[in-house]
């Protein structure tokens, strides 16, 4: 196992960041789908409200912000009467005098501060407006709508001209998306080789200053306006809504917060993993040298045994005998030789290792030892620990008489998943005393390799030894198990 390529990570933070995107921008997909209902039901709202009554009046501002339509109302006809009637002399303190001319008589509505900013309306305009009633009793009417603005119709949609949904949503989501994988490359980036605190707090500031930059570089529609501008040119020309300002920097906080924590929680699980990986080394290590130290008894033993073997041959005067003894004991040791860094081997080959083996036995044991090999060819691709044949037969040949009487058959062959190598049991009145390197040795191999020791049956007749397969073909087991 090793730590995933760079090209791996940036994929994986490549989806994360689609996923915070789409939770973060889910609202711009809703909105979608309801834009062509929302434009339905502004257009019948509007039928109704520029079916109600309006008034015309002029428009004065506060000094709060607030403003009233003041709508000029005709004075009484009696008042106009009396004041035609009156035969006024300079100076005179008279009726007219005392009366005076009455001041116009006005009615007012009124203008919400928001309205009169969010609209653009000035102190003076003409306005002509759709009332609506006071919201509470003895307070004034409060304006609805603009109809008009100085004689000319007011056009909602030309003074809050804006993307159309599907080009913001495209925008939003784009930022967003390069937004949440700068953050995520940032946090990972390293982080599966060095899972320190001091590294990861690094990082983190990293992500709020980059986050803080990309901020005022989102694109955003200017108020009023068809055109799209940075945050940090919105901000500097002045107005831009409270509300949508907040819901950006939640969503930008959301992002920062999921790729602050997805980059602790990789940095564990490559912590985790990294212990994990240093544990299998250390323990594939222990295992080959255990496995080598157990090797390391067959080969000086099986030396010896085949040098006693090639002595008796050379003192009876065997001659062309010896040669090829050493002939094929040299293509055993070549056996021994290359697959010295192996832990297993295939049956194929070792049965090549046991047919030399058996051509150095035959010299030496001449017409009373045979050794019979029944294997189907379909499972001489299966795996099994190197010189797992070798010390059975070379057991076999040592607690047994041969002789030409009393010849040793030596069968080797598989049934099921397992291979049984088996002989009579003919004991030696004299039996050899063991070296305890034989059976031993091969069992505590297999139970390193595979989990599981050999099986070994001794019905009093017959003396056999099943092994387990470690795989099958292209097994389950290689070496690369103890590599």
């Amino acid at each position: 196992m090793g730590f995933p390529k760079k090209n791996n990570t940036l994929i994986i933070n490549a989806l994360l960041a689609v996923v915070v995107c789409l939770v973060i921008n889910f609202s711009y997909l809703l909105a979608v789908r309801e834009q062509d209902r929302r434009e339905y039901e502004a257009t019948q709202w509007l039928r109704e409200i520029e079916s109600m009554p309006s008034k015309t009046g002029v428009l004065r501002v506060h000094k709060d912000g607030y403003g009233y339509v003041l709508v000029d109302v005709p004075r009484p006809a009696v008042i106009d009467s009396l004041a035609d009637s009156l035969t006024v002399a300079p100076n005179a303190d008279t009726l007219a005098d005392t009366l005076a001319v009455p001041p116009p008589i006005y009615d007012s509505i009124h203008v919400g501060a928001r309205d009169v900013g969010r609209l653009s309306l000035d102190d003076g305009d003409t306005l002509r407006v759709v009332v609506g009633g006071a919201r509470r009793p003895g307070a004034n009417p409060v304006m609805i709508r603009v109809l008009e603005v100085n004689g000319g119709r007011f056009d909602y949609g030309e003074r809050f001209d804006h993307p159309s949904e599907s080009r913001e949503m495209v925008l939003q989501i784009a930022f967003y998306l390069l937004f949440s994988f700068v953050l995520l490359t940032v946090m990972t980036t390293g982080a599966a080789r060095n899972a320190s605190i001091r590294f990861y707090l690094t990082r983190a500031a990293y992500c709020i200053l980059i986050a803080v930059v990309l901020w005022f570089l989102m694109p955003v529609e200017q108020p009023r306006s068809d055109t799209i501008s940075i945050m940090a040119v919105i901000l500097k020309e002045g107005f831009f809504p409270v509300d949508i300002m907040i819901i950006m920097i939640m969503k930008c906080s959301f992002a920062l917060a999921f790729a602050l924590l997805y980059g602790r929680t990789y940095q564990l699980i490559w912590q985790r993993e990294g212990i994990m990986l240093e544990n299998e080394r250390l323990k594939s290590e222990n295992l080959r040298s255990r496995y080598n130290t157990l090797v390391g008894q067959i080969n000086p033993h099986f030396l010896f045994n085949s040098l006693n073997s090639l002595s008796a041959l050379v003192r009876e005067g065997k001659e062309e005998d010896a040669v090829s003894y050493i002939d094929r004991l040299s293509d055993t040791f070549r056996y021994t030789i290359r697959n010295e860094a192996d832990t297993t081997t295939t049956l194929g080959e070792e049965l090549e290792f046991v047919s030399a083996y058996k051509y150095l036995l035959e010299v030496r044991y001449a017409e009373k030892l045979f050794i019979d090999i029944e294997v189907e060819p379909e499972k001489l691709g299966w795996r099994l620990p190197t010189f797992s044949i070798q010390p059975l037969i070379e057991n076999a040949v040592k607690h047994n008489v041969i002789t030409r009487a009393r010849p040793l058959h030596i069968s080797i062959r598989t049934e099921g998943n397992r291979l049984v190598v088996s002989n009579p049991i003919n004991p030696k009145i004299d039996p050899e005393n063991g070296t305890g390197i034989g059976l031993a040795n091969l069992d505590n191999r297999w139970l390193l390799l595979t989990g599981q020791g050999i099986e070994v049956r001794n019905d009093g007749k017959t003396f056999s030894v099943a092994l387990p397969f470690c795989g099958h073909g292209h097994g389950d087991f290689t070496d690369a198990d103890l590599s």
